[in-house]
C-alpha cells in the first residue's frame, strides 16, 4: 500500500543562547535532517524578513541543555520550512522536535491546497435536480397576511 504523502509547514524557534551564524545553521540543518531521515521531502527553508530574529509578545521560560532550572526568553530565530511527508511519520517528527534542545517552541500545520478543499454543504439543486422550495414558503406567508386582514376587518364590523 501507498503512503499518503501530504504538504506540511513547520515553524519553529530557535533560542537566542545559539547566536552565531553558524550554531543557527547548525540547528536548522539538525531539523531538516530528522525530517529527510523520517522520509520527508524539503520544499523550503525560509528565514529572512519578517522571520529571523524577533522578540516575543510574551516572555518564554524553558530549559537550557547544560543548565539545572529554567531561563527566560524575551527573543527568538524564527525559521519557517515547507516540506512533504507521509502522514504516519507526523507524531516521530514532532517527538523528535520535542527533543530537540535547539528548538524553543514549534508550530506543524497541514497545508491544504486551494483546488483539493471541497465544500462540505452541498447546493440544494444537487440533491434532486429540483428548484428550492422557498416558493411555497412565500405563498404560505401571503395567505396568512390576507387571512389576518380579512380576520381584523371583521373585528372593526361589530
Amino acid at each position: 500500500m501507498r503512503e499518503r504523502r501530504r504538504d506540511y509547514e513547520l515553524l519553529f524557534i530557535i533560542p537566542p543562547i545559539r547566536i552565531g551564524d553558524e550554531e543557527i545553521h547548525n540547528a536548522i540543518e539538525r531539523v531538516s535532517q530528522a525530517i529527510t531521515n523520517l522520509g520527508g521531502v524539503m520544499t523550503a527553508i525560509n528565514h529572512a524578513p519578517p522571520w529571523g530574529r524577533r522578540k516575543f509578545a510574551y516572555p518564554i521560560r524553558a530549559y537550557v541543555e547544560g543548565e539545572a532550572s529554567r531561563r527566560v526568553f524575551t527573543e527568538g530565530y524564527y525559521v519557517l520550512m515547507n516540506f512533504q511527508m507521509a502522514t504516519d511519520r507526523v507524531a516521530e517528527l514532532e517527538r523528535l522536535l520535542k527533543l530537540n534542545d535547539s528548538v524553543l517552541r514549534y508550530l506543524l500545520t497541514l497545508v491544504e491546497t486551494r483546488g483539493a478543499a471541497r465544500s462540505t454543504v452541498a447546493p440544494v439543486e444537487s440533491f434532486d435536480g429540483a428548484e428550492p422550495e422557498d416558493e411555497d414558503f412565500e405563498e404560505d406567508e401571503e395567505e396568512l397576511d390576507v387571512e389576518d386582514v380579512e380576520a381584523g376587518d371583521e373585528d372593526d364590523e361589530d
